[in-house]
């Protein structure tokens, strides 16, 4: 029987959330993550495609990890939430 489509999309983010808790994801997390989710969505990519996808996750989670590592104090407040 295979997966439901939102038990891989859990198991994806449930992969990227602990590797954010540890650091940076490493190549081989970005690429299983990157089957996962694209197989999720119903698309099958070639090993080119997924390479190029590999790589735009690195870069991604590479300028985000600064941000990400930043430690906010508890007292700041949510930005309000908008409601037009």
């Amino acid at each position: 029987m295979e997966p439901d489509r939102n038990d891989m999309k859990d198991a994806a983010m449930n992969g990227v959330a602990s590797a954010g808790m540890q650091g940076q994801m490493s190549a081989a997390g970005w690429q299983e993550y990157a089957l996962i989710v694209s197989r999720a969505q119903g698309y099958e990519l070639d090993e080119a495609q997924l390479a190029r996808v590999v790589a735009q996750l690195e870069l991604i989670s590479g300028i985000a990890a600064p941000l990400l590592a930043l430690q906010l104090p508890a007292e700041l407040e949510p930005a309000p939430v908008f409601r037009p």
